[in-house]
């Protein structure tokens, strides 16, 4: 007598949580291109930044470029810039064309690109920053407090404008400044002295400069 064989029920597979071939490729899709603009929004806003100060410590030299926060390398000095070391900021100009030459007794120079290796905005400071000793003053000033931190943009602002580059770095630098010294805007000085290094000149737009100081 033969055996009666049961046919075994056939399993169905349950395909509801495997991804069908047309959504995979959907969702690729959609995350490249998430991606993409993600991307491309990057670029653009980095391009809408200003050019931040980034180091060049060999050199003494704070150039443009990098990340922003790299605008710290003018602290990082063989004699430790502290807090409560500098009260108040000088700027004037150097009636000068080379960098090298106007440092003077300065502590910080801002370059115009005109004369000598300094590029356009180009930061460059002193030994006497290095060493966070008091500046000497610009001809035909008297004297410099010795908590007083002194910058000189090269050229001569009584036959021509400073260049927007160096206006756009002297903002970064005196913000950078201002913030880590505590240094009030009342403390940030210019001096319509015309004819003189000790001033600013005559076409330095003053009252513009001025307004965008921290308070």
């Amino acid at each position: 007598m033969k055996k009666k064989q049961t046919k075994q029920p056939t399993r169905q597979r349950d395909h509801r949580h495997r991804p069908q071939p047309n959504q995979t490729q959907r969702s690729f899709v959609v995350l490249s291109s998430l991606v993409a603009v993600l991307t491309l929004t990057s670029v653009l806003l980095r391009a809408m930044q200003g050019a931040p100060l980034t180091p060049d410590s060999a050199n003494g030299v704070v150039a443009t470029g990098g990340a922003s926060s790299a605008a710290s390398v003018i602290f990082n000095t063989a004699v430790p810039a502290h807090p409560n070391r500098w009260k108040s900021i000088y700027i004037h100009h150097t009636r000068q064309t080379g960098a090298a030459s106007a440092a003077g007794g300065d502590h910080f120079v801002i370059g115009n690109g005109d004369g000598d290796a300094a590029s356009d905005g180009q930061i460059q400071f002193t030994q006497r920053w290095n060493m966070q000793e008091p500046a000497d003053p610009a001809p035909g000033c008297t004297s410099v407090e010795a908590t007083c931190v002194s910058i000189g943009l090269v050229g001569d602002f009584d036959r021509t404008a400073p260049t927007p580059t160096q206006l756009k770095r002297l903002e970064q630098l005196v913000h950078t400044l201002q913030e880590h010294f505590r240094i009030a805007s009342p403390q940030v000085w210019i001096f319509d002295q015309p004819d003189s290094p000790a001033g600013v000149g005559r076409y330095f737009p003053a009252a513009a400069f001025e307004g965008q100081l921290l308070r």
